[in-house]
């Protein structure tokens, strides 16, 4: 952390990297593509990454082992949380063999940064447990004074499009009440949605951030896919609990093949 107290943290999320690195992801190298989007963040510092979810699109051994090599040339602190296309037993016992930390709660000078899994089995859609709700409740409750920043990987309020609105929080209201009883709270981080949202509800600013593979079109009623790059989110938390923040779009050499 710099001398000014500031940490600055990367969100990367929605990678989707598949154990075979012949095969492509509605045409995409999610592989190379992630490669790109960190040699990018390098070009920065940084203290801190934060994966939200989707690591792999076909959970297995040798996805997470690829992604633990990838992000081994981050010069920082790797955490991360499952989204719905992991499985997060197997993820927790690959990933525990590799620099990736899996912790629900990171203290960083005066923040507290509370991972939340929200996954279902058998589910696209999130949700948070009673469990999970009241682990929320009693962190911050037993942390008043540091500042917070909330991230899980499903995506609490509605993003435009129909489809993936199917595929929401599904109890993002207990969440909200969670959140509305601890005003240190400033911000609540996700994936999934595969787009850039920043937005306002009871108070809590809530960031959406873009894949670093494919891009979902904003505002379709169904599955389409967008022209947008890959990207990832920067963000500056200072001390004294301001949030800045903002998008890295990464251009990505094209498939050398049509796998």
């Amino acid at each position: 952390m710099p001398d000014s107290g500031t940490l600055r943290l990367l969100q990367i999320t929605d990678s989707h990297i598949l154990p075979d690195p012949e095969a492509r992801f509605y045409g995409i190298d999610s592989a190379a593509s992630l490669r790109a989007v960190i040699d990018h963040a390098n070009r920065n510092r940084f203290d801190l990454v934060l994966f939200t979810g989707d690591l792999a699109q076909e959970p297995s051994t040798e996805s997470y082992r690829r992604l633990a090599e990838l992000c081994a040339g981050l010069p920082a602190p790797c955490y991360w949380l499952p989204g719905n296309h992991d499985e997060p037993a197997l993820a927790r016992r690959i990933l525990s063999q590799t620099p990736l930390l899996h912790e629900p709660v990171i203290r960083k000078g005066r923040w507290l940064i509370v991972c939340l899994d929200s996954t279902v089995p058998g589910s696209a859609g999130g949700s948070l447990s009673e469990e999970r709700l009241d682990l929320l409740e009693r962190t911050l409750s037993g942390h008043p004074s540091l500042h917070t920043l909330i991230a899980l990987h499903h995506h609490p309020v509605p993003s435009g499009s129909a489809w993936m609105d199917t595929m929401i929080l599904d109890n993002a209201g207990e969440f909200f009440a969670v959140l509305g009883r601890h005003p240190q709270v400033r911000a609540v981080l996700h994936g999934h949605t595969h787009q850039v949202s920043d937005m306002e509800i009871e108070g809590k600013r809530v960031l959406g951030t873009p894949s670093t593979c494919i891009q979902f079109r904003p505002a379709s009623r169904s599955f389409a896919l967008d022209e947008e790059r890959p990207g990832y989110r920067w963000l500056e938390l200072g001390p004294e609990g301001s949030l800045e923040t903002g998008i890295c779009r990464v251009a990505v050499p094209p498939a050398s093949d049509d796998a």
